[in-house]
């Protein structure tokens, strides 16, 4: 009767995403809707009630999923009062569109964002574009799941140039090598005054005019300059005019081509980004590593380029203009440059705390690290950089960052566009709030045009001059705050820290409820698991079982998102057991007992050695499938009580075992089946090789549907191991 641990943490602390793809909502700020004609055509009905929809599934999902049950002083339903007629008389999904924004930027808070169908950009060939040019008018618009080729082609094609807007107007702060903006003669410190005739002061205006671009999102203005304007379609030119190192006024006419980097699929609802990755050495052997999203094909090459500059004497890590990302790759980056398990910060949500605890993974990088941040740097690489601050691995130079990082889901809506809602706070080891704040550099450098001019970058300057000093960055040992983690199994927000953090604090807790419990099997509790085990197909049956495979799919949600992938469980008798769960942009997750040792490995987190209580429980699920008799799982088992269990009644038994956690075990009065273990329930029963096993698993989290269970299939025992990756050699 094995299941699949619930994988509610996991994907809890995947998301602080920042989109930049949303483009240009509107051109002429906020408009009030106009009223639709009283009389409307089938499609026309059809479409509204679709738009109808997504306002109620928007305003829902933050009702019920924001960290702050007080809105941050919002009354948000004072604010669905005010726009749910306006959302009504919309007479396009464009339109309706704006007004979420606008509905959602009362917050005042990151991440709070409608990404519409036209900002999503196409990943395959096979994929179609709409016409751009038609405003989305008409009642009969249909939702775009496909994808836009126009914002794929303005993500991936450019004159290869980054801005900063500085003191107002727009500096180019870097040209790539061998782009058609270096050909054509741009350098760093110009300044862009037009791009195809349009002034930059102009621009600047109509953006900060738009609804998207409350205060909470004025960081996204230089990327959607590149994106919307400088970038475009292949084979086509962008005319630029720009003031040059002597300010003298030029024109130029540059061809856009294929940037360097890639347009990559982040995870499950959340729009494909452009990705850009660097690794190169400098001055002095130093290491540089520059990325421009945390997406989970970056991790890997961020594990490669350390292994190859392990020599190095420092590490600079430039996170300027960095959008964010999925959190979870925070866990394994900082594992590859801690020397010591340190807690990079808390999320406050409605259930409680969630540590984020950063495990050293082998042969970490030991060398000085200097990270650089600016205006532009966002979310997760904001955590990234403060965690690494705050924890004395790393000096921070730059600028103050934007202050933008809400952990946050996303979901898709009827009308095709996708919802990114926060439902975290996050707050660093020492108590520093970062939303609306940002993190503070230790050496504060501003860019300088006057250097930029001469080729040079004061920032990336500052940062190798404190890797080439001997006060470089000192490694410490930092432990979690106790009272800033949420509990894996139960999910509440209780003072107490994960198993991985204190692996004996559940051990203890096991042999303190041990002491208090009598030990041997109660009475009464003799029969029902003589029942059970007559129930599941008797011990004779068990005894000629030697392995279970077993395949399905996991559904889960959390704080209103969904998750889904395929399940494989692997379990060999006695003891050896590993579940791979394989989720879509994220890869397998590898949970298991080799016969020897327990682990945990995920994609974006690292190797985790499993150890104390936890490791006993994980014992305890290795061998659960393996025996009728649970009197050789559990040598102390009373009678609790009856309890209701899907409408039927239920024997409650508390089991405990040796060593482990106290169970709680749900037996069927009707069949004698244990339906019911803790919070993980077992339906749709069915026989297999003669015994009964639930084909069916759910707990508060997840859904696991199994459809094929063979027993005695051959496994070579390599599979119950790790894989072998950069983290673990």
């Amino acid at each position: 009767m094995s299941r699949v641990r619930p994988l509610k943490t996991l994907f809890l602390i995947l998301f602080v995403f920042q989109s930049v793809t949303q483009g240009q909502q509107s051109a002429g700020g906020a408009t009030q809707p106009t009223l639709a004609p009283p009389q409307e055509s089938k499609v026309e009905a059809d479409a509204a009630a679709r738009r109808r929809e997504t306002f109620e599934i928007v305003w829902r999902t933050v009702k019920e999923n924001h960290f702050d049950p007080s809105f941050g002083g919002v009354d948000w339903d004072a604010v669905r009062v005010e726009f749910a007629p306006l959302a009504a008389a919309a007479r396009t999904d464009r339109e309706l569109h704006l007004l979420l924004q606008q509905m959602l930027n009362r917050l005042g808070q990151s991440h709070f964002n409608i990404i519409p169908p036209e900002a999503i950009p196409s990943t395959g060939p096979e994929e179609s574009d709409k016409d751009e040019a038609d405003g989305g008018a008409g009642g009969g618009e249909k939702p775009r799941p496909a994808g836009s080729l126009y914002m794929a082609e303005h993500m991936t094609y450019g004159i290869g140039i980054d801005l900063r807007v500085v003191g107002g107007v727009a500096l180019v702060t870097r040209v790539e090598a061998g782009s058609s903006a270096e050909r054509a003669g741009l350098r760093t410190g110009f300044v862009l005054r037009s791009i195809d005739g349009q002034t930059l002061a102009s621009i600047l205006r109509t953006m900060r005019r738009a609804a998207v671009y409350e205060p909470s999102a004025r960081h996204q203005i230089p990327a959607e300059i590149l994106v919307e304007y400088v970038n475009g379609s292949p084979g086509t030119s962008v005319r630029l005019g720009y003031l040059d190192g002597r300010n003298r006024l030029r024109r130029a006419s540059i061809s856009r081509e294929r940037l360097q980097g890639e347009l990559m699929p982040t995870f499950q609802s959340l729009p494909a980004q452009f990705v850009e990755f660097e690794s190169k050495r400098l001055r002095e052997g130093v290491g540089y590593i520059r990325f421009n999203l945390f997406v989970a094909p970056v991790l890997d090459k961020f594990c490669a380029a350390l292994r190859s500059m392990k020599d190095a004497p420092g590490i600079v890590i430039d996170l300027r203009g960095n959008r964010g990302g999925l959190m979870g790759l925070i866990y394994g980056m900082g594992g590859l440059l801690e020397t010591q398990p340190v807690s990079f910060g808390v999320m406050r949500m409605r259930a409680g705390w969630q540590d984020i605890f950063v495990i050293p993974q082998k042969n970490v990088f030991r060398g000085r690290l200097a990270v650089l941040i600016d205006a532009e740097t966002q979310s997760a690489g904001e955590i990234l950089a403060g965690g690494l601050q705050e924890s004395g691995r790393a000096v921070v130079v730059g600028e103050r960052s934007a202050g933008a990082t809400l952990p946050s889901a996303a979901k898709e809506l009827p009308t095709g566009a996708i919802l990114q809602y926060a439902f975290a706070d996050f707050v660093t080891p020492l108590g520093n709030l970062l939303e609306g704040r940002g993190v503070l550099p230790d050496i504060p450098v501003r860019l300088n045009r006057r250097q930029l001019l001469a080729g040079r970058d004061p920032q990336l300057e500052a940062a190798l001059g404190t890797i080439e000093t001997r006060g470089g960055a000192r490694v410490l040992s930092t432990s979690a705050p106790p009272s800033a983690s949420i509990n894996v199994e139960t999910g509440d927000g209780a003072s107490r820290r994960n198993d991985s953090s204190s692996p004996t604090g559940k051990a203890a807790a096991v042999q303190s409820f041990a002491a208090r419990t009598p030990t041997g099997i109660a009475p009464d509790v003799e029969p029902i698991l003589e029942r059970y085990a007559e129930a599941v197909g008797g011990r004779a049956a068990f005894d000629k079982l030697s392995t279970r495979m077993s395949k399905g799919r996991i559904e889960g949600a959390y704080a209103g998102m969904k998750v889904s992938g395929t399940v494989e469980l692997l379990e060999k008798s006695p003891d050896k057991y590993v579940s791979l769960v394989n989720v879509n942009g994220l890869g397998i997750i590898r949970r298991g007992f080799t016969g020897e040792y327990g682990y945990q490995q995920i994609p974006m987190f690292g190797f985790r050695r499993i150890e104390g209580g936890e490791l006993e429980d994980l014992k305890l699920e290795a061998r659960f499938g393996w025996t009728a008799d649970l009197r050789r799982l559990y040598p102390s088992m009373v009678l609790k009580g009856r309890e209701e269990v899907k409408g039927f009644e239920a024997y409650v038994v508390v089991a405990t075992p040796n060593m482990g956690s106290p169970t709680t075990l749900y037996f069927d009065a009707r069949t004698g089946l244990l339906v019911r273990r803790d919070k993980t329930f077992y339906e749709d029963f069915r026989e297999v090789d003669g015994i009964r096993l639930p084909f069916k698993i759910r707990d508060d989290f997840s859904v696991i549907t199994y459809t094929e269970i063979k027993h005695n299939q051959p496994i070579d025992d390599a599979r119950f191991t790790e894989e072998k990756n950069c983290f673990t050699q």
